[in-house]
């Protein structure tokens, strides 16, 4: 799939985060080329990028200046590294915006949060070394099932990649969690026991969300949601709770609305 890249200038880096345990939001670029079917950052991206998701990805070409100004005037804070887009798509490879973007926030002190689906986090691992006092990683897991990851989140890493990044960088000290979602009826179940026997490994959190329909779903994406609406998702959050609970893994959130 050929990616339309487009850049533009900001006027701001960080944002307020109205999500539980971030201060801060920051979001290098604008829209994410991994395509992921389900994903609700959709619903906070101009029509343009919404109906062509995966396909065109907006670099803030200026973000890391407006950042390296904010740093010294903004109050200490959790920033979450990134909310509606994954900072290590596959254009960071070349860009490598993310990882001055890093070095300004951890040598400033700033807590940040990583979540991704791209083992590309591991070419910054030397940073996050530097300052694992005040860094974390998550990885989103939605199947350890590659051939169905092509097609739900088909430019994202191989879960099989995302796992082996997780495990290395959990062995050099680093704070790790992996998030369980969306979990989808009749595909990520296959995978619970395997996801809670890395997150014991790698001593991860655990996250867990269920599959939410969103106005922009058709084909697959749809006929998912269509099957979420006859899930009873307190036995699902059962099951993940008895698993970890069985292998010592702590879960750090579960489903908001049983």
């Amino acid at each position: 799939m050929e990616l339309l890249i487009e850049r533009k200038k900001v006027s701001s880096a960080l944002g307020k985060s109205n999500l539980p345990g971030l201060d801060y939001t920051l979001n290098p670029y604008i829209g994410c080329s991994h395509g992921c079917i389900y994903c609700y950052a959709r619903l906070y991206s101009d029509p343009r990028i919404r109906d062509n998701w995966g396909k065109i990805v907006v670099v803030k070409e200026n973000i890391v200046d407006v950042l390296a100004k904010e740093v010294r005037r903004k109050k200490k804070g959790i920033v979450g590294l990134s909310t509606i887009t994954d900072a290590y798509q596959r254009i960071e490879a070349k860009e490598g915006i993310t990882r001055e973007i890093l070095r300004i926030l951890l040598e400033s002190n700033f807590r940040t949060s990583i979540q991704t689906k791209s083992s590309l986090v591991l070419r910054d691992l030397d940073l996050l070394i530097s300052k694992l006092e005040i860094v974390d990683v998550g990885f989103t897991i939605t199947t350890l099932e590659d051939s169905v990851a092509k097609v739900i989140e088909p430019g994202a890493s191989p879960p099989r990649e995302r796992v082996e990044a997780l495990e290395k960088i959990s062995a050099e000290g680093i704070k790790t969690w992996i998030f369980l979602g969306p979990i989808i009826p009749g595909v990520s179940e296959e995978s619970f026991s395997e996801i809670v026997e890395i997150a014991k490994a790698t001593k991860s959190l655990l996250y867990y969300d269920k599959y939410r329909t969103k106005p922009f779903m058709s084909g697959k994406a749809k006929e998912f949601a269509e099957s979420a609406k006859k899930i009873d998702w307190k036995v699902v959050s059962d099951k993940i709770e008895r698993l970890c609970r069985s292998k010592g893994v702590e879960i750090a959130k579960a489903f908001d609305d049983l």
